[in-house]
């Protein structure tokens, strides 16, 4: 086989993926700054040399949400230009599968204009190409800043209502699941929805989190709107960042978050891990356990 390519890898799910693909026996190229060689989004002159002789790309790219006015950053999204850009890049390079990883937003309602431009390239591609959809991260409660509230004890939250139910997907899960479609056949034009194996609200998530702790932690909903509304202003949030917020917190209020899907059950032959089994390892792994973050 081929060596893949496995872009974010030193992210939440490339690290897994890469160490997965090893755990095969795949050689496995890892594209990030740190890697050898570098590789960056917005760099194309990175981009060449670490798609040499790649037989497989797994896409995981950065999210842009939180942007002032002002601010110097890239493009509010999912850097759907470059990959673009990129996609046609591996293509002629002799890249033969891209699999991406891209959130369900592209399915809710309303619409995340911004999933469905990430989400475009691949799907059109002349090779085979596979989309993994999960749900939420269950590991969001062990990244900032949730982490630390409930390290301190209170947690505050942005949605709609307090009544938003969501299928929280484990990324050990979504890791194996890629693993699985990057080194075996019949995934080419597949969309797989992966999910946890039943849906919860994040106040019922956070009391989870609570009893596996044995403290208790209070949470807060904080509505849409008015965060949107004290985004604004003057040295506030930029457009496109608040109708990315937008559009990805409404969107969670929708169906396509909030019904499992037999995702992983098709690509693994087994149950999903439960957000129990999330919390139980995060808990004994000491994240929640300091206001200090843990590297």
């Amino acid at each position: 086989m081929l060596p893949v390519l496995v872009t974010g890898a030193t992210g939440n799910t490339g690290r897994l993926v890469a160490a997965g693909l090893r755990q095969l026996g795949v050689e496995v190229r890892e594209g990030s700054r740190r890697g050898h060689p570098t590789f960056q989004w917005y760099d194309q002159s990175t981009w060449r040399r670490v798609l040499d002789g790649v037989g497989a790309v797994y896409i995981a790219t950065p999210i842009t949400a939180w942007v002032r006015k002002g601010e110097q950053s890239p493009p509010v999204g999912f850097a759907a230009d470059a990959v673009e850009e990129f996609v046609e890049v591996a293509v002629t390079q002799g890249v033969q599968r891209l699999v991406l990883l891209a959130g369900r937003s592209a399915r809710a309602e309303p619409v995340n204009e911004f999933m469905v431009d990430l989400e475009r390239p691949v799907r059109q591609s002349d090779v085979e190409w596979t989309v993994l959809s999960p749900s939420v991260f269950s590991q969001s409660f062990a990244l900032s800043p949730v982490r630390e509230g409930i390290a301190a004890g209170h947690v505050d939250y942005i949605a709609v209502s307090d009544e938003v139910p969501i299928d929280f997907t484990d990324v050990t899960d979504i890791a194996e699941a890629a693993v699985r479609v990057l080194t075996t056949p019949g995934h080419g034009g597949m969309t797989y929805e992966l999910s946890g194996p039943r849906a919860l609200t994040e106040r019922e998530a956070i009391a989870i989190i609570s009893r596996t702790l044995g403290r208790e932690i209070t949470s807060r909903r904080i509505d849409l709107q008015q965060a949107l509304q004290s985004g604004s202003g003057a040295g506030g949030l930029t457009e496109d960042s608040m109708a990315l917020i937008d559009m990805a917190i409404r969107g969670r209020a929708t169906s396509a978050y909030s019904l499992p899907s037999n995702g992983i059950q098709q690509l693994l032959d087994r149950e999903p891990r439960s957000f129990e089994e999330f919390a139980r390892q995060a808990a004994a792994s000491g994240v929640w356990t300091s206001t200090t973050e843990i590297t």
